[in-house]
């Protein structure tokens, strides 16, 4: 049988034309694709015509063939031809074009925008004047020749107070220029996004400034309609006023970045620590954090920061580096975000922002690099990130002769996924290519047993997925012929049901199986047949995938009082990102979408209220969890029940009551009972005004030395609180004897 392949092969190869010039870019009436092999296989054509392409040339010299593929399924083809393993890679015959290059003269120099695929996303969008993103910073100069086309008046100087907030430093300069500096003017560098950039100078000539200033500076830019305001300053120490600034502009709409900190430290600083602001750690070239760069539980997204070239004072350009440079390439990249959706919200481009970074550090989100590296395209292109199903083909065995005389057979197979919109197959040969002379020929390996040992990823488009194995023996003269290797007697093509979600097979929607080891085995002979003329087989194999099930999280519970926000975030892990949020906030299963994975809520009416989060990942799987808010304007009951009222202690003893007033000799345990339906979350003991502990878990019992004190009056108090806020106090007097 082999000697008639290798026959034809070879009389095939003698008529054939050899084309050596290179493919001409042209237009066609139908789509053509590109092929590049390893080497071109004996088998090529047939190769093409599986997935329904004609060949029109080959390029021997580079292993290349134009194909003519029907137009509208040339992506088809693309995604299943790349899959065999001669192929090496495989393109649309389209137009050559350059990359977009920016004519800044030092556009070379920038290796932060590149780093976030700026030039990929400028193919979609650079940005819209009507986006402002405000620098809070040392000011800008907007006299720049690099910035000047970008400024736009508005901010104020909060230093020297005045409507001119004119940079005497160059690092808010140098910010803006990272964020927005002028692209294609011939001039210096390209900013991230082609948006206006307006200054609130609230730092000195030395780079200090104070809480109050900075505070001024956040609120008068969301007042004066900035988009973004980009904060690349902070201190060790919190401030509420500067808090409260930033919560204000967020209520606005406002998109809140600030750089972590360059202090070596595990703890991101304020004001980027806080829940209305992005917090930025610093990367350098190879995207490791640098030494110095701030990182902790509030860190939020990396950016290029080390050695970053933008715009000073005096129409110059310097390399800074720094978390402060990290932050505007975020800002950017937000401006870009709201350039391409003007609709979204603040929390929407903040969760794009996350769902769409490119992931750093452990998988997932960690302390030292946030959620990863902001991308600047926002589609989150990762190799690993899509659904696929891995099958593992271990061996293959014939149980019945394949070929007349008992010939070793001559084994491939089929593997194919098929899901939602997806149907995926590859097929898997059992020979080797073999050079002769400047050509190469397949060889088929003739034998009963075939250890495959080889791993097929296929891409799918839901949960629920239908694997098919079919197996093949290759004959001379076709059809081949098709091994029995199901358990199920109308067929010979084994067939299975994957859950995704689950990780395994769906037994009553399956062939049956027989396990060996870790393997399941697929065997012909399990639908019941024993004749030997029926091409029965068996083969090994194993499936997994990439698809974790989403989770979703929510606090059980929460609290507040009537007519006061409440901030209520989820999250969710799993699944397909990036994720649509949406909100049951009336218990009537209607969900709201707009608000991101964090809401703001008040109720009017004190009660108990579930509130239901609702995530859909890009799987289109979705899930449902729920919390209880509680709202509550009641205080709670508090009572000191030891010592009790008109009674006598003695060593923490009851010993008798007393007609006018509780008297104790020697210490004695304090019990408080307190409850609330809200819960109780602390309560305070008090002695003679000063406090002496705080109890956050029942029994609320304290011992109280009295030793040290004065025998005279004393005052015990107790103050508990409930999980909503309200308190409640409960006081008595007691005497000390001895």
């Amino acid at each position: 049988m082999n000697k008639w392949l290798i026959t034809i092969v070879v009389a095939m190869l003698l008529f054939s034309v050899v084309l050596v010039g290179l493919f001409i870019m042209r237009e066609y009436e139908y789509r053509e694709v590109i092929v590049g092999f390893k080497e071109l296989p004996t088998l090529l054509s047939s190769l093409i015509e599986k997935y329904d392409g004609i060949i029109l040339e080959k390029n021997e010299k580079i292993n290349a063939v134009l194909v003519k593929i029907k137009k509208g399924m040339e992506q088809t083809f693309l995604d299943k031809i790349v899959k065999e393993s001669q192929v090496e890679y495989a393109e649309l015959n389209g137009d050559v074009h350059a990359f977009y290059v920016p004519d800044d003269p030092k556009w070379g120099e920038q290796w932060g925008p590149e780093r976030i695929r700026c030039p990929v996303s400028w193919d979609v969008e650079t940005g819209q004047k009507s986006v402002k993103i405000a620098i809070v910073d040392t000011g800008v100069d907007y006299t720049h020749e690099d910035l000047a086309g970008n400024y736009v008046s508005g901010g104020y100087d909060w230093v020297n107070s005045d409507n001119d907030p004119m940079d005497d430093n160059s690092h808010g300069s140098h910010c803006a220029g990272i964020a927005a500096a002028v692209m294609d003017n011939n001039k210096g560098i390209a900013g991230v996004a082609q948006v206006s950039i307006m200054a609130e100078k609230v730092l000195d000539s030395g780079g200090s400034g104070s809480f109050s200033d900075v505070a001024d500076g956040i609120v008068h830019a969301a007042d004066s309609g900035a988009n973004v305001i980009s904060m690349s300053l902070g201190s060790s120490s919190p401030s509420s006023t500067i808090e409260n600034a930033c919560e204000y502009a967020w209520d606005k709409g406002v998109i809140l970045v600030g750089a972590s900190g360059n202090d070596y430290d595990n703890h991101v600083s304020y004001p980027a620590a806080y829940d209305s602001v992005i917090a930025v750690g610093a990367l350098d070239q190879s995207d490791k954090r640098t030494s110095w760069s701030n990182y902790g539980e509030d860190l939020e997204l990396m950016a290029p920061g080390d050695t970053i070239i933008s715009t000073v004072l005096d129409d110059d350009y310097e390399f800074y580096s720094g978390t402060s440079m990290a932050c505007p390439h975020v800002a950017g990249v937000a401006a870009l975000a709201l350039s391409r959706h003007p609709d979204y919200t603040n929390q929407q481009v903040r969760d794009l922002l996350v769902d769409t970074a490119d992931d750093l550090g452990s998988v997932g989100w960690d302390e030292e690099y946030g959620y990863g590296r902001v991308d600047a395209t926002f589609d989150d292109e990762v190799p690993s990130a899509g659904p696929v199903l891995k099958v593992d083909i271990h061996k293959l065995t014939r149980i019945d002769p394949m070929d007349p005389g008992d010939d070793e057979p001559e084994w491939y197979y089929m593997v194919t996924a098929e899901s939602d919109s997806t149907n995926e197959s590859e097929y898997n040969y059992n020979g080797q290519n073999e050079k002769i002379l400047f050509w190469w020929r397949f060889v088929w390996n003739s034998e009963y047993t075939w250890e495959v040992d080889k791993t097929h990823v296929l891409n799918v488009s839901g949960p629920i997925v239908t694997l098919k194995i079919k197996l093949m023996e290759h004959d001379l003269m076709p059809p081949d012929d098709i091994a029995d290797i199901s358990s199920d007697a109308t067929r010979r093509i084994a067939q299975f049901k994957y859950d995704l979600k689950n990780d395994t097979l769906i037994e009553d929607e399956s062939d049956r199986v027989e396990l060996d080891g870790s393997w399941y085995v697929t065997n012909g002979e399990l639908d019941g047949s024993t004749n030997v003329d029926e091409n029965d087989a068996k083969l090994w194999f194993n499936l997994s995938d990439n698809y974790d099930a989403l989770v979703v999280e929510l606090d059980d519970q929460y609290f507040g009082k009537k007519n006061e926000k409440i901030t209520i975030t989820g999250s969710a892990s799993g699944g397909l990102p990036p994720y649509n949020y949406s909100w049951d906030m009336d218990n009537d299963g209607l969900y709201d979408d707009g608000y991101g994975k964090t809401i703001k809520w008040s109720w009017g009416t004190s009660g108990a209220y579930i509130v239901r989060l609702k995530v859909v990942d890009s799987f289109n799987q979705s899930e449902i969890k729920e919390t209880t808010v509680y709202i509550d304007d009641s205080p709670p009951i508090v009572e000191i029940t030891k010592p009790k009222g008109n009674s006598l202690y003695i060593f923490n003893r009851w010993i008798f009551p007393l007609p006018f007033r509780t008297q104790i000799i020697g210490s004695i345990d304090i019990e408080v009972n307190a409850a609330d339906d809200a819960g109780i979350s602390k309560v305070e003991l008090y002695i003679d005004n000063g406090l002496k502990t705080t109890l956050t878990e029942t029994p609320y019992n304290w011992t109280w030395d009295v030793k040290t004190l004065l025998r005279f009056r004393h005052k015990i108090k107790a103050v508990a609180y409930d999980n909503a806020g309200n308190s409640a106090t409960n006081t008595i007097i007691v005497w000390k004897l001895f």
